[in-house]
Order: C-alpha cells, then structure tokens, then sequence
C-alpha cells in the first residue's frame, strides 16, 4: 500500500475529541470493499437519473442553461455520447449559439479536468466524421422530451424579451430605461431599508444607506459596471424556511437550524475557492450549521444546501491520519462513505469506482473579529431519503480534513437542498 499522504498540522492531544480508529465506530475502511452506486439528480423529472446517470464531477455547479438549452441536458449527451442521438445532437446544433457557450464553458473547465478533456476530444472526433452532412435545427435525440432539452421557457422569453427591448430602443430607450431604473430602484430600497430595520437585531452591523446603493446602481448603470449587492454580511439575519426540515422528518441527519421568530442570524461568512469554483457559507451561531450557496452567471444564488454537523474526529497521528487522506485507500474521496448506522452515501462529485482525490478549498473565513484562512479536504456524497415530494429527496453528506491556525481535523456534516429564495437575501 502506498505511504500515507504527509498529515495536516494535528492539534494537540485533547483539543478536540479522540480520532483513534476504534472511536470511529460505523465508518468502514475502503478495504472492506466498497464500489461504486447511489443515484443523483431531480432534473427533467428525474429524466437522467431514471437512466442510470449522475451529474459527473467537471459539471457541477454548471450554469444552468447555455441559450436556450438545458445544461445538465448538455452535460448528460457529453457524458452518454455512445448513446444514440447524442453526437448527432451536437453535430446538428454545432452553430447554435447556445452550444457554443456551453462549449466555451467546456473548455474552460477542461484546462483542470483530464476525464473532461477526454469527453471532448471524443465528441471533436465524432464531429468530424459527420463535417459537410446536413443539420437540423430543430433536431432532438430519440426519446427526448423537449421540456427536459430546453430550459424553463419563462426564463428564457424573459431575456429574449430584455435583449429585443434593449436593441429596438435605442440611445433614448437606455436614457429611459436607466431613469425608470433609479427611480424605482431609490423607492424599492428605501422600503427594504425600512423593512430590515424593524427586524435586524440588537448590535447587528449597518447597512449602507438606500440613497448611497442607489446612487451606485445608477453609477453603474452609466460606467457600465455591473452592480453586486452585498449578499452576505456578518451579523445578517436569514428568513430560514422550516418546511424542507419538517418534511425531512427522520428520514435525514440533519438537525433543523434554531430560529427565533422564523429568523436566524449569521455569525460568520466563508468564501471557498477550489480551481474555478467558488461556494460561499452562511454559518450559524453555535456552530449549529451553515448554508452553502453558489451563485450562478447572474449573480444570484442558483443552488442552496444547508449543513448540520454529525461528527468531529481529531487523528492522532499519520497512520490515523492515513485513514481518511491516503492516496489509494483514504475515505475522503472514496466511491461511497458509509455513516455510522450503516447507511451508504455514493460519491457525488466525480462519481466513479475508483478513489479520487479530495477537492482542495481554500476558506477565506470572516467572523466580527476578522478574517482569517482555512484550507479543507473535502468531499461530498449522496443518498436518496426514501421521502416523497415535497419532502427533499436527496441527503447529502459532506466530509472534510480541515486546518485552521495550527490545527487539524475532520468534519463531518449531513445536508438536504433547500430554495436560495427563501433566504430574503438582498
């Protein structure tokens, strides 16, 4: 068996609670002979998973449609490209707009992604052998729903209608647009300033005046820079839905977040940055959890989880260390992590049956003292619930080495999905 990866700076003996392997009760060694399994998705109506796939690794946290097609469709024909229609499919749309996007996007993560690469440079061959036959625009796989091909027509129409809106317009159209623009948006925050007011707790941080965010959304406007609300701030207070934890009932882990009067406030925020990814984290008073949030092409959430921790292990030393980290047989990255009542959780980034490694994050972790940098080791897994909807469906399990100021350890969190929107972000 191969060395045991070099361990993280371990705490000292007693900061955190014992990691020797027989404290580890149901967490089984990868040499008892775990393979790969599980299923993943509620795309299309559970349209891919119903045929044996699972979002691969290189496609997480995609954009979610590239013009006017769906991405996870993009990704599931690149990823099933033996299947019948799938080359034909990009052959016939190798002019479309929207593919090209989802192409450039490819490509992008393809510069870190070997298995990606690969897929690529199959379907560039496949391509070619089909260059100068004809196309069809319209042209769907065998089998294919339209609805699971294209992405959700409102959001569609309603860029299709801003984009002819913004070119039938004009110079005078844009001067309107931007006034409408700053005087709606100056009423708007004013209201939202009044709002939080009468809901933000004692010693909570200030907001910036609605006057000074107006006045810079309107210099944006007219410099063209794009505006960014300050999502996520120290002291904030979340809107936390109880619905998706009342569903979930026994069927999860997870241990619903404590709010007082619906709210519940934030006591410090991560930013987690590994190759062109970037997560953010809400994390809650107490150490009770943490939302987990990615942010899509427009700037807003499209994909939420919250996290609740199951358990906390400090290894002693390398060997001990080596059963979560080695490089052939570590848990962190093995095909699937089974919980300690015996509950399997196949490998939800880069599913496979093979170990992989562990995605690198770097935290940039800000609390009311400050800043400060942790590195995690982390990796996530799936299973179904058993649940019916609107219950969630899926129950992950994140898993991570961490280290923070001169210390290590593993964590060990469950999390179910749950709707950004219900979040009152702004």
């Amino acid at each position: 068996s191969p060395a045991p990866r070099p361990a993280p700076s371990a705490p000292p003996a007693g900061t955190r609670r014992s990691g020797r392997a027989d404290d580890w009760g149901g967490y089984r060694s990868p040499t008892g002979g775990w393979g790969g399994g599980g299923s993943d998705g509620n795309w299309g109506g559970n349209w891919g998973s119903g045929r044996g796939w699972r979002v691969p690794g290189y496609a997480y946290n995609s954009p979610p449609r590239f013009g006017i097609w769906d991405g996870l469709f993009l990704w599931f024909l690149l990823d099933n490209l033996t299947r019948s229609g799938s080359a034909d499919f990009f052959h016939n749309h190798r002019d479309d707009p929207g593919y090209g996007q989802w192409r450039a996007e490819a490509e992008r993560r393809a510069q870190t992604d070997a298995e990606l690469r690969a897929k690529l440079d199959q379907l560039d061959r496949q391509l070619a052998e089909k260059q100068g036959q004809p196309t069809d625009p319209t042209y769907l796989p065998p089998d294919t729903p339209r609805e699971v091909a294209i992405a959700d027509s409102r959001a569609v129409s309603a860029d299709d209608d801003a984009s002819a809106n913004s070119e039938s317009g004009g110079f005078g159209g844009v001067v309107l647009i931007l006034v409408l623009l700053a005087g709606g948006g100056v009423l708007f925050m004013l209201w939202r300033a009044r709002r939080r007011q009468a809901l933000r707790p004692a010693g909570s941080a200030p907001t910036p005046g609605p006057l000074d965010t107006a006045g810079k959304m309107l210099r944006g406007k007219l410099s063209g820079e794009a505006y960014t609300p300050s999502l996520f701030r120290v002291g904030m207070t979340l809107t936390a839905d109880p619905t998706p934890f009342i569903l979930a009932g026994g069927a999860t882990k997870v241990s619903a977040p404590e709010m007082g009067g619906g709210l519940v406030s934030v006591e410090a925020v991560g930013r987690l940055t590994a190759g062109g990814t970037t997560l953010h984290r809400l994390y809650l008073p107490g150490g009770q959890g943490f939302f987990q949030l990615h942010l899509g092409a427009d700037g807003r959430p499209d994909e939420c989880r919250y996290f609740s921790p199951i358990d906390e292990v400090s290894p002693a030393d390398a060997a001990e260390w080596g059963f979560w980290l080695d490089p052939a047989e570590g848990m962190i990255g093995w095909p699937e992590f089974q919980t300690k009542d015996g509950k399997l959780y196949a490998r939800q980034w880069a599913p496979g049956a093979a170990r992989v490694a562990p995605r690198d994050f770097a935290e940039t972790r800000t609390e009311a003292g400050g800043e400060r940098t942790r590195r995690l080791h982390a990796m996530l897994y799936a299973a179904p619930t058993g649940a019916q909807s609107p219950a969630p469906e899926t129950e992950y399990v994140l898993v991570a080495a961490v280290e923070d100021a001169g210390q290590a350890w593993v964590e060990v969190h469950a999390g179910i999905d749950v709707n950004p929107a219900t979040l009152s972000l702004a």
